[in-house]
């Protein structure tokens, strides 16, 4: 058996050998190949860093096309504010105008006694209010020359004038609005990259 060993002995011998010769004979390709390997680095960080450029010039733009968009929706926002304002204004000023009248006396009977209206008719009218006069108009109004909608009209005129408040309010902006542009603007918190 000490044949059968020293066989195995010679034969892993030389095998070693034989591999020692191979990784002698490839010493100069994995040296020549150095260079390559130190440039892998460099080029790697060179290639994240104008990676890095182009993504920061992308959200520039989208920042941009962004702040566009809400300078456009904020004009909207407002233009759809003041004709909800108007009317609002159209479908609730009415009812605000008889509202006021019936408060300081003018009903739709005519001027209700002792009460502000009846002492305006006499002390400057009398009994002969004059066709036209600032008296006669609120009267009338009073008693129906102005179109007052349902209670139902009058409540969605209401909404309308909130609804319109509301938009008018956002699409002037608030504090925290800004108009500025976006990339290279004077915030701190996202600071331009060239």
């Amino acid at each position: 058996m000490t044949n059968t060993n020293s066989l195995q002995s010679s034969i892993l011998r030389d095998r070693f050998v034989a591999v020692m010769e191979e990784a002698n004979r490839m010493r100069e390709t994995i040296e020549a190949d150095q260079p390559v390997r130190n440039a892998d680095p460099a080029f790697r960080a060179e290639m994240l860093t104008l990676l890095g450029q182009a993504t920061i010039r992308e959200d520039e733009a989208r920042a941009r096309a962004e702040a566009e968009a809400n300078k456009k929706n904020r004009w909207l926002a407002a233009a759809a504010g003041g004709a909800l304002l108007t009317v609002g204004a159209v479908v609730v000023g009415p009812a605000l105008a008889v509202g006021a009248l019936n408060l300081v006396g003018f009903s739709s009977v005519g001027p209700v006694a002792g009460s502000l209206a009846a002492t305006i008719q006499s002390i400057f009218y009398g009994g002969a209010v004059g066709s036209g006069s600032i008296f006669a108009l609120c009267q009338s109004a009073a008693m129906g020359g102005i179109a007052v909608g349902s209670a139902a009209e009058i409540a969605a005129g209401v909404a309308a004038l909130g609804a319109g408040a509301a938009g008018l309010l956002s699409g002037m902006g608030g504090p925290d609005n800004n108009d500025g542009d976006a990339a290279g603007s004077d915030n701190d918190d996202n600071p331009r990259v060239n």
